[in-house]
């Protein structure tokens, strides 16, 4: 029943209005962060249309820093904010580990037969005269508009590609071949437990093959294990990026309301943890 339902997504036109519009959305996302650009201004709002543009510069750190390393081996939680994927192991690792693997969420992908390539691109080029020959407010409005037709496609196909990847496991199929296109079970490459990881090979082995997780750094720092301010000294800057985006006002309320609801959490903790280590 899920697979048919794939089948007549694609067959219809709702799979090509999903990439037509997601390829919409690109192009005025483009045009609108060239004219912000043109302005000089880092954020900015157009309450009329209820969107506001913001360029965000994000920094990428080395996270293979040894002094990083060894702060959390000395403080005894090494194996608790590293991750470690089985593939980044070598064979004799691989084999000694197995039996520790944590498996992955397996996922659908879908490969179409043919794609109209060449008409969408005559579709996109047109378009993209559309929008060099019209103001900034027009094209906010088309931005909302195939924004929310973008967002409806991939929220169906999404929902309906999950089911029947659930459907193909549940009959143990991994491959299927449609008259549109081929689906195929993917299972990414397992995570292995760390600490089992540790006690095998220890800190050499976590910093040659593990991946330090950020989140579980801020958890476990407002846990009183270390502070951040310990860890930003060993953070060495590799990379700035500048990223544009374009969102409404409520996105962005809600962005805003995200992060203070997640500092809130590593405060609650934080007064938590204190308690617990007065005791």
């Amino acid at each position: 029943m899920s697979i048919e339902k794939i089948l007549y997504f694609v067959q219809s036109s709702n799979y090509e209005q999903m990439h037509s519009s997601s390829a919409k959305v690109q192009l005025l996302r483009q045009a609108i962060s060239e004219y912000q650009s043109s302005l000089g201004l880092q954020r900015l709002e157009w309450t009329e249309q209820n969107v506001v543009g913001k360029f965000i510069a994000t920094k990428e750190y080395d996270l293979k820093n040894q002094q990083l390393f060894d702060l959390f081996d000395n403080h005894g939680v090494l194996s608790k904010v590293v991750r470690i994927k089985l593939n980044k192991l070598n064979e004799s690792e691989k084999l000694l580990l197995q039996e520790f693997c944590i498996a992955s969420n397996p996922y659908l992908r879908f490969s179409p037969t043919r794609a109209n390539s060449g008409q969408r691109e005559q579709e996109l080029f047109a378009y993209k005269k559309k929008i060099t020959n019209n103001n900034i407010h027009w094209c906010l409005g088309q931005w909302k508009h195939y924004k929310r037709i973008n967002s409806s496609f991939v929220e169906h196909w999404e929902s309906i590609r999950n089911l029947a990847c659930k459907e193909m496991l549940r009959t143990n199929q991994h491959k299927v071949t449609l008259p549109v296109g081929k689906l195929s079970v993917v299972i990414s490459d397992s995570n292995i437990d760390a600490d089992a990881a540790y006690k095998m090979g220890g800190a050499e082995l976590l910093q040659r093959s593990g991946k330090i997780n950020m989140e579980q750094v801020r958890l476990y720092a407002a846990r009183g294990y270390f502070s951040l301010s310990q860890v930003y000294k060993h953070l060495q800057v590799e990379n700035i990026q500048t990223k544009y985006l374009l969102l409404t006002l409520k996105s962005e309320r809600n962005m805003m309301e995200g992060r203070i609801q997640q500092n809130n959490r590593y405060s609650w903790i934080n007064i938590q943890s204190e308690a617990e280590w007065k005791q």
